[in-house]
């Protein structure tokens, strides 16, 4: 009712008690559900008085507008930027919004640290030699556990322990492509999955998809169809269902099903990217695409670099009948992943914890989100418009159309603010006038960084 303009900036909210009776629900339900609104930053309490809405909540920006990519297939050429922009993260001063880094200030860093102790004492052989090279057996099981929750039933044998969820995508893709070939994927996209399919030496087919819901099926099978009549048929389609990098969007079940339908006629492999599945911010962990019918043969890559540790680089790549030949890889590219991470992530999953610290991560990161859609608003052009993710902690914003975000970038790292330009999200030349925020802290430094930042996009615009 507060985003649809029922109550307006400045209105008072009905009383605990009042709301209660009305809606037959409990004192402290009302509560939490006035905390959560607090929380995101739609609400404030007055002592005494009760609630009142913000009065910038109704100001949130329009969402950009469907994705238009180009309809032939391409190869990533941004090494050289991306190369450049990692040379600029030790820079004394930066706040960084650029790079997919999780808050640190959420991190279990303590409990970690007791645990490295604890493992390396216990278990030194284990903890510091090499490990088989499909992972230990610890980390795969607790894998196996957890993917019951997103609605998969998997065995350990099936899972694979790569370093980060970068090395899982590689090796699925060198696994089920050819050289050459031609892979489907969203657009905008991560362009850590572009660099994945570039490095294998395949090409990317950029595919329409919306903001909120993911790919659009309907482009997606045209294209499929299209790429059959030129005699290039696409290999595999890479996607990723829940919250997807940069959009934070999540398909629905009907439309998970129909994508799995949607491949299995076209002879098309489903890679999915699942490494944000558990950090959705209401209801729920949403389903990944293995849980249905159908879905036995797909390839799920994920790992703990966005929710518990970046730097242990802990991934895995679920690989069904696929795990032989992504055994072999991953012997043949690193041997094994690290030990001493994943036996550390191991515990940490055993000993109970995790969910408690995801339900607390979730709901910062729900609430850091909104307050940087709602900056975005006070402090850029009118014009500029920007997602409304259900989940993860990117925003995905479409600036004026004559504002160049390669420029942007440059004006802005030279104020030590680091931003990633949306030419990076495609392989084509698409999304110049986009950027991705990561929106995963909130303080008074960073809002101050976004009304800089608006005040560079107003002269540009």
């Amino acid at each position: 009712m507060i985003l649809d303009k029922v109550y307006r900036p400045g209105d008072r909210l009905p009383s605990v008690r009042d709301l209660s009776r009305q809606s037959g629900v409990s004192i402290t339900t009302v509560l939490d559900a006035y905390r959560l609104l607090e929380d995101s930053g739609l609400i404030h309490p007055r002592p005494q008085s009760g609630y009142y809405v913000h009065a910038y909540a109704n100001s949130k920006p329009a969402e950009p507008m469907r994705s238009t990519p180009a309809t032939s297939p391409a190869s990533f050429t941004r090494d050289e930027m991306l190369q450049s922009m990692t040379h600029e993260i030790d820079r004394p001063g930066l706040i960084e919004l650029a790079f997919a880094n999780p808050n640190p200030d959420l991190l279990p860093l303590a409990k970690l640290a007791r645990l490295i102790s604890t493992v390396a004492k216990e278990h030194p052989e284990a903890s510091y030699g090499y490990g088989p090279p499909s992972g230990h057996r610890a980390i795969r099981e607790q894998i196996a556990q957890r993917s019951f929750s997103a609605g998969a039933v998997i065995s350990p044998d099936e899972v694979v322990i790569t370093m980060g969820c970068q090395e899982a995508m590689c090796l699925a893709l060198r696994a089920v492509c050819k050289p050459g070939g031609v892979v489907a994927v969203e657009s905008p996209c991560h362009y850590g999955v572009l660099q994945a399919i570039h490095l294998a030496g395949l090409r990317s087919l950029e595919i329409v998809t919306r903001t909120r819901e993911g790919i659009c099926l309907i482009a997606l099978e045209e294209a499929l169809a299209d790429q059959e009549k030129q005699g290039a048929p696409v290999e595999a389609c890479m996607v990723s269902p829940n919250f997807q990098n940069p959009l934070g969007s999540c398909m629905s079940d009907d439309d998970k099903r129909q994508l799995i339908a949607i491949a299995l006629k076209h002879n098309v492999v489903l890679i999915e990217d699942d490494v944000y599945g558990d950090l959705g911010f209401e209801g729920n962990r949403p389903r990944v695409l293995r849980a249905f019918e159908g879905g036995e043969e797909t390839l799920v890559c994920s790992s703990f670099s966005k929710t518990i540790a970046p730097g242990y680089r802990v991934g895995w790549v679920v690989a069904g009948k696929w795990h032989s030949h992504i055994e072999r890889l991953k012997h043949s590219f690193t041997i094994s992943a690290p030990s001493l991470p994943q036996l550390v992530i191991a515990e940490l999953l055993t000993n109970g914890g995790y969910d408690q610290y995801l339900r607390r991560a979730r709901k910062a990161y729900c609430s850091n989100v909104g307050r940087m859609s709602e900056a975005i608003a006070r402090y850029f052009p009118p014009e500029t418009r920007v997602t409304r993710p259900s989940g993860g902690y990117m925003l995905w914003v479409q600036l004026p159309e004559h504002v160049d975000s390669v420029e942007l970038y440059a004006r802005a790292l030279a104020q030590n603010i680091f931003i990633s330009p949306g030419l990076l999200f495609s392989a084509g030349e698409g999304y110049r006038n986009f950027i991705r925020l990561t929106a995963g802290r909130w303080s008074p430094e960073i809002e101050a960084a976004i009304a800089r930042l608006g005040r560079m996009v107003q002269q540009m615009s």
